[in-house]
């Protein structure tokens, strides 16, 4: 069985929301605003990339406008979480939560970008 440069970039982005969510857990801040958008982005985009995944390995991907848009709003959550991310974590003290927070913010604004490319991918049909 072959796996296709979908699949792995389908894993790279659960990977990375994987990622996420575990230093979301270890960064958790009860004064950050975005706490619940970062929460939802994550957790959602978790369950979701899974699927899509599993779904290219099984043989039936799902359809490309529904993949488009799915990259596309996961482009704009995850860099909107990381840039609110880096907002809240940069003026924090140095510790082991602001290293945490940060690479969080660092892997949900990488990932935003996969996204971006994926979604650009989907639609050129490559």
């Amino acid at each position: 069985m072959a796996i296709s440069r979908f699949a792995l970039v389908k894993f790279l982005e659960f990977a990375l929301a994987a990622a996420c969510v575990g230093l979301h857990y270890h960064s958790f801040s009860d004064t950050q605003t975005s706490l619940m958008l970062a929460s939802a982005t994550f957790g959602g985009y978790l369950i979701i990339t899974c699927g899509v995944f599993a779904g290219l390995l099984a043989g039936t991907p799902v359809n490309r406008r529904i993949d488009i848009y799915f990259c596309l709003l996961g482009c704009a959550l995850f860099i909107a979480s990381g840039s609110l991310a880096v907002e809240h974590f940069q003026n924090l003290g140095k510790g082991q939560l602001r290293d945490y927070g940060l690479a969080k913010a660092a892997l949900a604004i990488i990932n935003g970008i996969i996204f971006l490319v994926d979604a650009v991918f989907v639609y050129r049909g490559d």
